[in-house]
């Protein structure tokens, strides 16, 4: 064997065992550039590793396990699993840097809070099938279903709310709609590929004691009934301000 061809195998040895050994923290700190997820905590590889104390667009989620899969490594892809510590699987396929950023063929369920970006609401969510990816600045593709379960007391606690998020222009367009009762919730939620977001709440009904009970949280009486927006950038956390 040639000195040569002892330095190419030597190489490839070291580039392979780097490659099996690349720490889990790899994942978690391209993600956490996008401000997506952060962690307290991580062990493991990228092939199978954990996480703990995860937050996820600015909900909490606890502890997970995760791990990218090689054969997708291969189309170009980085393609995720995520398991939760409570034992529901899901799947996503990431882009957390270069021209195309953001993440489609999500299924995932997961907390949301979201008095982080200034709305008093809180609940959970799932996530089937969807994406959310950005080209140079413009949305190129969304799809999917996003449903969202209201939690908590008062007059939205309970309400599913279910929609499937669109490219409109240059911003990721999710528009979400359910009923409390008599009354029409609305959820809707544009990002545009800076990062910029407008979160926007609305309900539409009649009643006077639930209109009373929702600018007792801070929402605005209108024309139809009650709403509340809140515009802002988001950032590893976000700040919003509400209207």
């Amino acid at each position: 064997m040639s000195n040569r061809t002892l330095v190419a195998l030597l190489v490839g040895l070291v580039l392979a065992m780097v490659l099996i050994l690349a720490p889990v923290s790899l994942v978690t700190s391209a993600l956490g550039r996008t401000g997506l997820m952060s962690a307290s905590g991580a062990r493991g590889t990228v092939w199978s590793g954990s996480l703990d104390n995860v937050v996820m667009a600015g909900s909490p989620v606890g502890d997970l396990k995760l791990g990218l899969s090689p054969l997708a490594l291969l189309t170009g892809q980085a393609r995720l699993g995520l398991r939760q510590t409570a034992g529901f699987d899901g799947q996503a396929v990431l882009f957390p840097g270069g021209a195309k950023r953001g993440v489609e063929g999500l299924t995932w369920r997961m907390p949301v809070d979201l008095t982080a970006v200034g709305l008093p609401l809180a609940g959970v969510a799932t996530f089937k099938d969807a994406a959310a990816v950005f080209r140079k600045g413009q949305c190129v593709r969304a799809g999917g279903q996003i449903q969202l379960r209201l939690a908590g007391e008062g007059p939205l606690g309970g309400v599913v709310l279910s929609g499937a998020p669109v490219c409109r222009r240059e911003s990721w367009v999710s528009t979400l709609s359910g009923a409390a009762g008599a009354a029409k919730v609305s959820l809707a939620t544009r990002i545009d590929g800076t990062g910029r977001f407008q979160v926007e709440t609305m309900i539409v009904t009649t009643d006077e004691p639930t209109i009373q009970s929702l600018l007792a949280n801070g929402f605005l009486r209108d024309a139809v009934g009650a709403r509340r927006t809140v515009d802002g950038q988001w950032t590893r956390s976000a700040q919003a301000r509400a209207k």
